[in-house]
């Protein structure tokens, strides 16, 4: 079945704010080389909630478009297509393969496998499926310095974006909206794990295995934040 794009897109605009919900869960796996190329393992999953708040979503539309919506909606095919046709469209990505798979709690969970060239496309492969989400940047880089080796990994708002800090007045009805959203959609989590390819020395990460470093966020702080900073600092 051949989806409409306006309904597609309609699809997409209403997922982007749920994005930072817990009405979804995310987890990245990610190896690197030395050399700055690697891959990833990256998790999706949409919990049932997700699916009931679109759903009770699609009564604002007229009858006509309410069925090729719900359509959508609980169609596998079109997240896959959408994810595939966006990583196909970034030079140094190569998507490797795509699933999805439905959980004994009706949630759903979309399984992206993938390889870069490079340690900075690792910002790009999430917000080729978050694609309107245009108001922050994803910086990552493997920096040498002599005999040591950073890793940085940061989540900012974009400097022409509008900071959402409590000293700012004029943006105080903007943070009060994203608080309650948090505050209805609490539970979702964030993990970020990376076999890095020296030793490291120290990090700020939650947890460490060997090499193996692993940071967890409740969604409701990447929401509310400006900026979430991941970093290692590692000897050859």
């Amino acid at each position: 079945m051949r989806f409409r794009k306006p309904i597609l897109r309609f699809i997409l605009f209403l997922i982007i704010p749920l994005l930072m919900s817990s009405c979804i869960s995310i987890n990245r796996q990610i190896k690197l080389n030395r050399d700055g190329t690697g891959k990833e393992i990256m998790k999706i999953t949409f919990m049932k909630e997700f699916y009931d708040v679109m759903a009770s979503m699609s009564s604002l539309m007229d009858s006509s478009r309410r069925e090729g919506f719900l359509d959508s909606l609980y169609s596998d095919e079109v997240f896959e297509n959408k994810t595939a046709e966006n990583y196909d469209t970034v030079a140094g990505l190569r998507l490797i393969d795509l699933s999805s798979a439905t959980n004994p709690d009706s949630s759903k969970t979309f399984t992206i496998d993938y390889e870069f060239d490079n340690v900075s496309k690792i910002g790009s492969s999430l917000s080729h499926i978050n694609e309107n989400d245009d108001k922050y940047v994803t910086d990552v880089s493997l920096k040498e310095d002599g005999n040591k080796v950073y890793f940085l990994y940061e989540y900012r708002l974009k400097e022409d974006g509008v900071a959402l800090s409590e000293d700012a007045a004029a943006d105080s009805l903007a943070r009060d909206m994203k608080e309650s959203m948090s505050k209805m959609f609490e539970g979702g989590n964030f993990s970020f794990e990376v076999e890095l390819p020296y030793n490291v020395i120290s990090s700020n990460s939650n947890s460490r295995n060997g090499n193996i470093l692993k940071w967890e966020f409740p969604m409701t702080e990447i929401m509310l934040s400006e900026k979430i900073r991941l970093e290692a600092e590692m000897e050859k």
